[in-house]
């Protein structure tokens, strides 16, 4: 069954490496005139970027849920031993404190504030897909 490894979609990784590596994504909120879309599934970044352009607003995001990141690790833990999810920076973002509420329920799931933002936080993701493919336990 082996180790899922997962992240916020702040980790900015390309679909094609989503992929590749079958990370799991958990998207956060994008709150863009006065409507909200689910970063990466009811908004994708060309739209995003479009909307940016068109009205010079970034609008802001909203941290993913306890009660998404439950469903998520649920899902993960259906056909995975463990999930090692990586979070957005806490100093940035309350993801890894709701990452860290949810993940109590499940066993064998670990949260790691990625202390990144963008690439940095891909990079990490990228890095710990590789120790699980080459069969390091979820929590080493």
């Amino acid at each position: 069954m082996g180790v899922k490894i997962s992240a916020d979609s702040t980790c900015d990784l390309s679909q094609a490496l989503i992929d590749a590596y079958q990370i799991g994504i958990t998207p956060l909120y994008i709150v863009m005139q006065n409507q909200t879309y689910m970063d990466g599934v009811e908004i994708t970044r060309e739209e995003l970027f479009r909307k940016v352009a068109e009205t010079g607003k970034i609008g802001s995001t909203a941290a993913v849920n306890v009660e998404d990141y439950e469903k998520f690790f649920a899902e993960a833990k259906k056909t995975h031993d463990g999930v090692v999810h990586f979070t957005i920076s806490s100093d940035m973002s309350c993801c890894y404190q709701n990452a860290s509420l949810a993940a109590a329920e499940y066993p064998n799931v670990y949260i790691v504030d990625s202390r990144n933002l963008s690439t940095g936080h891909g990079l990490v993701v990228l890095e710990a897909e590789r120790c699980a493919r080459e069969g390091m336990e979820p929590q080493e």
